[in-house]
């Protein structure tokens, strides 16, 4: 069990790591790592008959990604930690602010209380998965158990 706190902890701060460095990018490689990525995603949808996306919604996709993989990440700590599920969305709104705060001083970048509110959608996108993923898993365990 201390191996999988180790684990989720050690990945809790790498994906918050995460977000925040590519809130240091300047505005041109921000926008250009988001074209980057529009490119491929945009190659996969072309080859399979359908249309694509726009920088603008694949820019908003990713903050909700980013957060939705760090709710399941902050869920996944209360769980090993015993922790009462209040403290994944309280900490993931701490770090969406705090992201935000950081591109309001990263060159030819702005915050977004809109982009807060994304991130926000995906902590409780994450929560909502997580918590059915973990009654499913509890109701499952039962069953087994023969109880």
């Amino acid at each position: 069990m201390k191996r999988y706190r180790f684990l989720f902890v050690i990945l809790t701060i790498l994906c918050i790591a995460f977000i925040w460095h590519n809130s240091l990018a300047t505005g041109s490689e921000s926008s250009a790592l988001s074209d980057t990525v529009k490119e491929m995603i945009n190659k996969i949808l072309s080859a399979v008959g359908l249309g694509g996306f726009d920088e603008h919604f694949v820019r908003k996709m990713a903050h909700f990604t980013e957060f939705f993989c760090l709710s399941c990440l902050l869920v996944s700590d209360c769980i090993l930690y015993a922790k009462h599920m209040a403290y994944a969305p309280l900490a993931g709104l701490l770090v969406a602010v705090t992201d935000e705060t950081i591109q309001a001083f990263s060159a030819d970048r702005s915050s977004s209380v809109i982009d807060v509110w994304i991130d926000f959608s995906g902590i409780c996108f994450g929560l909502a998965v997580m918590y059915i993923a973990y009654v499913l898993i509890r109701k499952y365990r039962r069953k087994a158990l023969g109880h």
